[in-house]
């Protein structure tokens, strides 16, 4: 019988991340994992579920870092091609490499089975504690553990559809199979959610975005149905209308949860404890404990730093497509969301410094060497500005009210086959804080068709998410990558295999004998 010891390798031992453990104990011996977590008070389940954030990033190059490049698949962001060997071209070419691309796949199957098998440990183990509200309030801090399973889950089954259904550390135990998307879907992942909007708080834990609200699993859950209503499982109108009706609840109940009045004060370190934001990483390159990746990622090779007078050459792993750039509005988002022109050692000599060090002056991005945009929305965060280290602090945003408001205006139409007053308003709230009417862009219409619609909303999710790693899932459960992605569609993997899904790590296959995906 093989053991799915691959699955219960964690990203650090929950047991020992939680607290000290007395072990002066009369009679000596070792306490054991489940005793330990079922005499957690408040305060060690709060440190115990505070690990499963830090396994949910999975290290410097984890989740913030995976789940970018796999968006190279989709329309928003590409990759410097000059780089010898780029591995991210295959995700361009709408290929993805099991052997080149190993890491990508490696590290996000790892790293979400690292909070799945931390989380079933709390969920099934835990003792609630006597007297109705210090149960409430062990409840609620629980109910993390179970927004991060089904939030897992959800990435899981996007990236590689079938996968094990691990519950319980006796599912460890079981021969290794792969189980079917929608019944990881109604097992898992829709009732983990729904516990969580059960019990979550209608305020962060902590104060800030760093720990879910309810409106931040309820956001989830309708993102949830709204993929189950598209592809692979194509579950329909049924589902939009679930999706609309958890969304509208956000929009109508939620009372923490707020709109900034300014895009660009969402992506500034002194403002990312927005309360605009549902639920985010939240970095600290200081610390070593969570750092993003939006340090020299993000920044032009031969970037030179004027205000230092030095040439701090960025690694350019992301740039925005030409055509990305070109389409988006002239609204304030575009101007906060992308760098246009910059000082470069490829530009002019205008001048030297006291000691004799050239001063170059600016470039822009048709002259650049790599002839691409760069994404400007990260650089005000502290450690990463200006390209001087590979990790910075700022958020990675997961959730945030602006996805409660375009999945309500989607899913409501799709749903119905029409437009509503309150679909329209979630939108045009988006258009007017981007100064739509101000710089004499068009708002969405009352009369607009439900198709014409439909299309504007994605066109808007697109400018208001750009590089926010939520491009890609879109335009898979809407099947619209051959579309955005007419240019590479035709002689694809992901064309002649008839799905969207990335390779199962090798290790896994080997461990397991499953076949994997089409393609690989």
């Amino acid at each position: 019988m093989k053991k799915l010891t691959y699955l219960a390798t964690l990203a650090g031992s929950l047991f020992l991340a939680t607290s000290c453990v007395d072990l002066d104990q009369e009679p000596q011996s070792f306490i054991t994992e489940e005793d330990y977590i079922a005499s957690m008070d408040q305060s060690a389940l709060e440190n115990a579920v505070s690990a499963l954030y830090n396994n949910l990033w999975g290290s410097n190059y984890g989740f913030n870092c995976r789940i970018q490049r796999i968006q190279v698949c989709a329309d928003e962001i590409t990759y410097r091609a000059a780089k010898a060997g780029n591995e991210l071209a295959n995700y361009d070419r709408l290929s993805p490499s099991i052997s080149a691309n190993t890491a990508d796949f490696d590290n996000t199957w790892k790293d979400f089975y690292a909070v799945i098998n931390n989380a079933n440990k709390l969920i099934n183990k835990s003792a609630i504690p006597e007297g109705a509200e210090a149960a409430k309030t062990f409840e609620s801090t629980l109910a993390e553990a179970y927004f991060l399973r089904g939030l897992s889950y959800f990435y899981l089954v996007r990236m590689y559809g079938d996968v094990p259904l691990i519950m319980s550390d006796e599912d460890l135990a079981n021969d290794a199979v792969r189980t079917p998307v929608e019944e990881i879907y109604n097992t898992a992942i829709i009732p983990s959610l729904k516990y969580a909007v059960e019990n979550l708080p209608e305020t962060p834990r902590v104060g800030n975005s760093s720990t879910p609200t309810k409106w931040a699993a309820e956001t989830c859950l309708a993102d949830v149905y709204i993929t189950m209503a598209g592809w692979p499982l194509k579950k329909g109108q049924e589902y939009y209308a679930l999706a609309a009706e958890v969304a509208k609840d956000v929009l109508d109940n939620n009372g923490y949860h707020k709109q900034e009045a300014n895009y660009e004060d969402l992506w500034k370190e002194a403002n990312k404890n927005s309360s605009e934001f549902m639920f985010c990483l939240h970095h600290s390159h200081a610390n070593k404990v969570m750092a993003s990746n939006y340090g020299k990622s993000y920044y032009p090779v031969n970037f030179f730093d004027a205000s230092s007078n030095t040439v701090r050459s960025g690694w350019a792993d992301y740039y925005a497509r030409k055509e990305a750039y070109l389409n988006y509005p002239d609204d304030k988002r575009k101007e906060w969301n992308f760098m246009a022109e910059w000082p470069s050692s490829e530009g002019e000599v205008v001048g030297t410094t006291s000691n004799g060090k050239p001063i170059y002056g600016t470039i822009t991005w048709e002259e650049s060497s790599d002839g691409l945009p760069c994404i400007s929305k990260y650089y005000d965060y502290d450690q990463g500005y200006p390209g001087q280290n590979a990790q910075a602090n700022g958020v990675t945003c997961i959730y945030r009210l602006a996805d409660a408001k375009l999945l309500y205006a989607e899913a409501s139409t799709r749903a119905t086959g029409s437009v509503n007053s309150q679909a329209v308003e979630a939108v045009r709230s988006l258009q007017n804080r981007a100064g739509y009417a101000e710089r004499g862009i068009p708002e969405v219409s009352t009369s607009v068709s439900a198709d014409d619609f439909l299309n504007i909303v994605s066109n808007e999710r697109n400018y208001e998410f750009y590089a926010e790693m939520r491009r890609w899932f879109e335009l898979v459960r809407t099947e619209q990558v051959s579309v955005k992605r007419a240019e590479t569609w035709n002689g694809s993997l992901f064309q002649t295999q008839n799905h969207y899904y990335f390779p199962i790590p090798s290790a896994q296959i080997l461990l397991t004998g499953w076949t994997n995906n089409a393609g690989y």
